[in-house]
């Protein structure tokens, strides 16, 4: 019995991070048609904060977050995922889904650091070599790169949604404790969809989808997004938090996959090497790091 909890565990965190790889590229597709980052990131998010209100309801966990943590779920959605979410497709439109992906997956060499910063402790033996993995593979994928898999500037946009990930991730870890994962992830999506829909239409910079293949991908993405959130904290329940970062190591790799049966994109030597060390790195900082206080199953 309990070996198929942990198999039905594990299979979820997979179709996550499938549903992962599909956000990915049908993000890169309306990116492709003309849609600008804002106005995709506003419907992505609303689309999944409205799905997620019924699962909530069905599964009776609370819709309403913990006193004392909601405006900390509002400010880091409008601010801080907002930030990452945007820059992570900003760079989707200079460098392929497989660079972008891989390379923003190198993101527990930041989250390491900033531990270490803050003063809790000095990383091991284990997150050293995991660190040192992540690293050569980020530098063998922009090394590699010419100007069909990443930019400079795809470069500097994804370093920069690594790190603001990585302050979320530290943010939500100190003040949201209490507050049910799911519904955290919803409330995290509203607040995304109502600041960035703010900054659209301050900046002119939101529209409307024009055409039907745009709506249904947006949809799709909606789907995905909230399917994600919900396979991801199923899983968790099963299989716990190291053995979930570690399936969830996959997303990358799905990503990579579907990029290239839909969109056709090549994968470079330089890319498969440097990604099959920045997903060894996540692996094993995952195995290396204790169990976060609250197991929130982060938003893909």
């Amino acid at each position: 019995m309990a070996r198929r909890a942990e198999a039905v565990g594990g299979g979820l965190v997979g179709l996550a991070a499938v549903q992962f790889g599909i956000v990915v590229v049908l993000g890169k597709l309306l990116l492709g048609a003309g849609m600008s980052v804002v106005a995709l990131l506003v419907f992505r998010y609303a689309i999944a904060a409205v799905l997620l209100v019924p699962v909530l309801v069905v599964l009776r966990r609370p819709v309403v977050a913990v006193p004392g943590e909601r405006l900390w779920l509002v400010v880091l959605g409008a601010v801080g995922y907002s930030a990452e979410s945007g820059m992570f497709f900003l760079a989707l439109t200079h460098g392929t889904a497989a660079a972008v992906t891989l390379l923003f997956f190198s993101y527990p060499v930041y989250v390491a650091l900033a531990a270490w910063a803050l003063g809790r402790g000095r990383p091991k033996r284990l997150l050293l070599a995991s660190l040192a993995s992540g690293v050569a593979g980020a530098v063998i994928v922009v090394a590699s790169s010419g100007r069909f898999e990443i930019e400079p500037l795809g470069v500097i946009f994804v370093v920069l949604s690594g790190m603001a990930y990585t302050a979320y991730l530290i943010a939500v870890e100190h003040y949201v404790r209490r507050t049910n994962p799911l519904t955290a992830a919803m409330w995290v999506s509203a607040s995304v969809a109502a600041g960035l829909l703010a900054a659209g239409l301050a900046t002119g910079a939101m529209e409307l989808p024009a055409r039907a293949a745009d709506w249904a991908s947006l949809t799709g993405i909606g789907l995905a997004s909230a399917g994600a959130f919900v396979c991801l904290l199923a899983g968790l329940q099963r299989i716990g938090p190291v053995r979930t970062s570690i399936i969830a190591a996959a997303e990358p790799l799905a990503a990579t996959f579907l990029a290239y049966t839909f969109l056709g994109e090549r994968i470079g030597l330089g890319t498969a090497v440097g990604g099959f060390l920045i997903v060894i790195g996540a692996i094993t900082a995952s195995l290396a790091r204790p169990a976060p206080p609250a197991e929130e199953p982060p938003l893909p």
